[in-house]
């Protein structure tokens, strides 16, 4: 009696074992069906790292460190996430994640090979198609008519910004007749956000959102235009150069604002357009959390100038962490009154 009372005891504790095991077994099951995996064989790579910048469903960063070349990415997404690998040199491309997808990039970022489901062996198709084209024109043809066949596709969304939404001067009707017969999944992407909000709606031509960009800082790093605060934190992107009087002034004036704010609340980044490195110093203050001197030596062919249009200085953007515009060409008075409301606004 005694040894089947221990039998049926240890078989208790043998089943509630296997159970235990077998749960465990199902949960990370589950779990790795969700995940999504990106590998990646890059041939080219000069840093030891690439940002990772997500552009759906929210504005974020990431970093990879690949060893000689090689990396393997994961996370899980709660639904379509759209984001770009981008490398040392500004190139960038695009990575379409959903759960459970796996993908693998070879080659490099400036001519990548992409295997993968959905969106990312549609988007290696349009770029295959294009492979041989030099003519700009041609390639847009080539791209609306990738936009027209696949209505359902996030790439059709990634194309549509970059080959029409990003220049000095968008044909906005063409863009309004691309985006049209997309589906409301695809209306929905974030990046395709930025590119509808340019649309005419009553008499204004204006984007929500602006497109990122990569740029150094002095010290090497990349500027982030996302905050890793807990409290919102707004950007002023001001535009000047060491030729224009006018908008030397008006930065120096901005360098108040540091002293009313807090660095959790508003950081100023000093954009030049100047060409050389030491005339674009002569006037520059040291950098610090709340105040960001950045040059990319392109003068007005900044892509923030040419998605707005710009054409004299003095400029200014305000935007929040996500790159909303938040208003722009904000001075003094006025420019102060609209950071304390939003800070207001986020207390609420």
């Amino acid at each position: 009696m005694y040894f089947r009372k221990n039998k049926i005891q240890f078989m208790k504790k043998l089943y509630l074992l296997l159970l235990s095991v077998y749960l465990l077994f199902c949960l990370d099951s589950c779990r790795q069906s969700d995940e999504f995996e990106l590998k990646g064989e890059l041939e080219g790579i000069t840093s030891d790292m690439i940002l990772v910048v997500f552009d759906d469903p929210e504005s974020k960063l990431d970093t990879i460190y690949p060893r000689e070349g090689k990396f393997t990415y994961t996370f899980t997404p709660d639904t379509l996430n759209i984001f770009r690998l981008v490398n040392d040199s500004g190139e960038t491309f695009p990575i379409f994640a959903e759960k459970g997808w796996k993908v693998s990039i070879k080659g490099s970022l400036a001519h990548p090979e992409i295997k993968g489901e959905g969106a990312n062996n549609e988007y290696q198709e349009f770029l295959q198609s294009i492979a041989t084209l030099k003519d700009s024109a041609q390639v847009c043809k080539q791209a609306e008519s990738f936009i027209k066949s696949h209505p359902a596709s996030p790439a059709s969304a990634y194309i549509l910004q970059r080959y029409f939404s990003q220049s000095a001067n968008p044909n906005l009707d063409l863009i309004a007749r691309l985006a049209e017969p997309l589906t409301g999944k695809v209306k929905d992407c974030r990046v395709l956000n930025e590119v509808l909000q340019k649309l005419p709606e009553k008499g204004k031509n204006t984007s929500a959102y602006l497109n990122y960009m990569s740029v150094k800082k002095r010290n090497g790093e990349y500027l982030s235009w996302s905050s890793s605060s807990t409290q919102k934190q707004y950007s002023l992107i001001n535009f000047w150069a060491s030729w224009d009087k006018e908008s030397i002034e008006i930065k120096d004036s901005l360098y108040t604002l540091c002293e009313k704010f807090s660095k959790n609340n508003l950081r100023i980044v000093n954009f030049s357009l100047d060409y050389n490195k030491e005339e674009w110093q002569k006037n520059t203050r040291k950098d610090t959390e709340q105040w960001i001197e950045v040059c990319d030596y392109k003068g007005w062919n900044n892509q923030i100038l040419k998605q707005q249009n710009v054409q004299r200085l003095p400029f200014n953007i305000l935007i929040d962490r996500n790159r909303k515009i938040l208003g722009s060409n904000l001075y003094g008075k006025a420019l102060q009154t609209k950071i304390e409301a939003l800070i207001a606004e986020d207390k609420k």
